[in-house]
């Protein structure tokens, strides 16, 4: 019997150190793996912090389809922009119809300290491009005990979050910058016009941030817009009180209009001719320069371009017998007389805000935020008209002699 106890004691023993080593070693494992994975969380932060302050001082290096025609002064004004100074306290707005070249020129003035964002339209990847942009890494910032516990987060939702965790991402980088130089970081967003259906949340969120961000002189926020929807969105803002005034590309004037066709594309005969049909519209040119070269003549050219315009016309219900006809044979009498009206004025010609802003945003007329002024959206639509007469007006007697120079930076604020 004291035999049996003796041996069950030292079972008893034998167990008890089992159990302490055991504990001791997991114990061990515990903290070895916690520290080891805090110091690996540390480090990946640390590097991609590293990588997101580079980033920005070297800024984004884009490659721009440049045109033959130098539109030196407005690449000089948008470098201009693109560094700020140290007491920045405003963000900026630059517009301008599709096709005016607004992205090549912005492109051409891109240089340190500018981070370049081009909104997709695939709007769920804007993250995505957006932490291209940045050359950042979505790893940062948890660990794998925490990410352990996020697996069970909806992947879609995880998704949406990442323009948000780039953002603040830009943020650390430009406060690292702004010590470092003295002066605010840029970030330009291009083609906010792509949030416009759907994600006018996250355009609003941008906003507000550029306007905090403008007060706190950490970075500067650019938006570029090609819609009026946008703009008129923007500025019945609270956070439109930090935008600086807009600034308005336009097309080419005449001048370097046949400049472009003789240089760009061997055109000088007929370059006269084809310039009637679309004014200094970028696109427009290249467009019916290539119709041109392949054989086209000029009645087909111009059967295309009044097609085209007719489905504008229609879409604004602007046609006989449509919706706004009436209405807007009253803003096209007017802009015959004087190529520009005030806002304010084409308001009051259509019967409430819901009309007017469905005329406007059909692609017939073109707001100009930096005057507040409505015009004709493009000379198409003025030949569209001076071919249809007898449809809108009494008499029409148009030339294209309200041109705007392409070197001309317009800026208001209202």
């Amino acid at each position: 019997m004291k035999q049996a106890s003796a041996v069950l004691g030292i079972i008893g023993i034998l167990v008890v150190l089992f159990s302490f080593f055991c504990s001791k070693d997991l114990f061990y494992t515990y903290y070895r793996n916690k520290y080891k994975d805090l110091f690996y969380t540390y480090y990946r932060n640390k590097y991609n912090d590293r990588r997101l302050i580079k980033a920005i001082e070297k800024g984004t290096r884009l490659k721009a389809d440049i045109s033959v025609i130098p539109r030196t002064l407005i690449v000089e004004h948008l470098k201009s922009i693109f560094q700020p100074d140290s007491n920045q306290s405003f963000y900026h707005v630059i517009c301008g119809e599709y096709g005016s070249g607004k992205t090549t020129l912005v492109k051409l003035a891109v240089s340190c300290g500018v981070i370049y964002v081009d909104i997709p339209s695939y709007i769920e990847d804007f993250g995505l491009a957006f932490g291209k942009a940045l050359n950042f890494s979505f790893e940062e910032w948890i660990s794998f005990p925490q990410l352990s516990r996020k697996l069970g987060d909806i992947y879609e939702d995880f998704n949406k979050t990442l323009w948000w965790r780039a953002l603040k991402a830009f943020k650390r980088g430009a406060r690292a910058y702004k010590a470092k130089y003295n002066k605010p970081a840029v970030i330009i967003y291009d083609n906010v016009d792509r949030l416009v259906h759907k994600n006018l949340e996250i355009l609003d969120i941008l906003q507000d941030d550029a306007k905090d961000n403008a007060d706190d002189r950490i970075y500067i926020a650019v938006f570029i817009s090609s819609e009026d929807t946008i703009l008129r969105r923007m500025k019945s803002r609270s956070s439109w009180s930090r935008a600086e005034m807009p600034m308005e590309i336009g097309g080419l004037n005449k001048e370097e209009s046949m400049k472009y066709l003789a240089e760009k594309h061997k055109i000088t005969e007929e370059a006269e001719k084809l310039y009637e049909l679309v004014g200094g519209h970028i696109l427009g040119l290249t467009a019916v320069a290539h119709d041109f070269l392949l054989g086209k003549s000029i009645e087909d050219i111009g059967a295309k371009i009044l097609l085209d315009a007719y489905d504008k016309f229609n879409s604004a219900k602007l046609l006989e017998d449509q919706k706004h006809h009436e209405a807007g044979k009253r803003v096209i009498d007017a802009l015959l007389s004087s190529k520009e009206i005030s806002i304010e004025k084409f308001k009051e010609l259509f019967a409430n805000e819901e009309e007017y802003g469905e005329v406007l945003e059909a692609n017939v007329f073109a707001f100009h935020p930096s005057r507040n002024t409505v015009s004709f959206q493009s000379q198409s639509i003025e030949y569209y008209i001076r071919k249809r007469s007898d449809v809108f007006v009494e008499l029409v007697n148009l030339t294209p002699d309200n041109e705007f120079n392409s070197n001309y930076a317009s800026t208001s604020k209202s």
